[in-house]
Formats: structure tokens, sequence, C-alpha cells
């Protein structure tokens, strides 16, 4: 059977462990997975494990109570599932890469010390909105990206869900980037977010 589109049907019978709707589903977005990830990941080994992680989340995401609500937007929610499993991998890969602490850097000669300044006030710049911010936002926001707490910790902490964490941090990050922009307009300092 030859599938024309992705509908409502066709999401029920994958949730419902259908052979040949899983053999089309895994056919079809395996091979436009492998050809995003290849362009970003050097492994052909983590290309494989970024596209079955990213299969695995879909499908266990439609077999949920509620799970998909679009059935026609699946293949967004494939691309949207696989950027996070991407962006997370990047962030394990970095973790892991870095250089033990009992080793000291070496000062390096050709360290701009005008852009240090710059950074320096960008830092005092974010930490001032992150002051102004809500306390709910500001600390969700330190906690992940200041602290490099681990999401799930912070899940159990505010007793919310993973996707609702996910909610939560796209509302604060929106608050930040408003009150940003505001500092931005303010100081004419050249603020990246």
């Amino acid at each position: 059977m030859e599938f024309t589109s992705f509908d409502k049907e066709y999401v029920q019978r994958l949730a419902a462990h259908d052979a040949e709707v899983e053999r089309h589903f895994t056919s079809y977005f395996g091979d436009l997975l492998a050809i995003k990830l290849r362009t970003r990941l050097r492994s052909q080994q983590l290309v494989e494990d970024v596209r079955q992680e990213t299969f695995l989340r879909v499908i266990q995401t439609l077999r949920k109570d509620g799970g998909l609500q679009h059935p026609e937007r699946l293949g967004a929610f494939v691309n949207s599932v696989c950027n996070n499993v991407l962006l997370e991998t990047f962030r394990s890969l970095g973790k892991h890469s870095q250089p033990p602490d009992e080793h000291p850097e070496l000062a390096d000669p050709s360290v701009d010390l005008d852009r240090n300044l710059v950074t320096r006030e960008r830092k005092q710049a974010v930490e001032r909105v992150l002051d102004e911010l809500p306390a709910k936002d500001r600390n969700l926001l330190r906690s992940l990206f200041i602290e490099e707490r681990d999401k799930d910790e912070i899940c159990k902490e505010l007793a919310v869900s993973a996707e609702y964490l996910r909610v939560l941090l796209h509302r604060s990050k929106s608050r930040f980037r408003g009150l940003m922009e505001k500092a931005k307009a303010q100081t004419f300092l050249p603020i990246f977010i």
C-alpha cells in the first residue's frame, strides 16, 4: 500500500504498531533525517543514534494520550524532535570534550582585550536583565544556562513534565529577549541574544 499523505488514520496506525505503516515511516523519514544529519555530524554512528532516538521519541509521543494534535504536521514534528535530539547530542559532546580542570590555560598573546571588555559589559547587561525578570523566569534561565543544571533535575524540582518545561523555557526566553532588546536600545551595546 502506498501512502500519499500523513493524516489521522496514518498516525493512528503508526501508534497502533501497524508494521506496514512503521516500515513506511522509518523508510520515508529515515532517508530524510540521514541527509539532514550527515551535514551536521561527523560520525555515521552518531547519525544513526540521533535518527533512532528521533524515531523513538516521535513514536512514544504518538502513543501517549493526546499524542500529536495535528496529524498533518507529522513531518514538521519529526523535524522538530530531530532538532532537539541533535542539540542534546551537541551539548553532551561538548561536555565530554572539555579539557580537565587541573590543566591551566596558557596565556594567548592574540587575545583582544577590547573584546574582553565588551564581553564583560554584555555579561553585566545580561545580569541586569535577569534581575528585572520575574523570579520564576530568572531562576529557570539561571538554572539552565548559567548553572547548566540537568533538565530532569529541574523538572523534578518544579514538579513539571519535560514537555511543560519547554513551554516555561520558551516563555522565559521570550520575556528575556524583550527586556534585552530594551536594554540594547538604551545602551547601544552590541548585545547578541
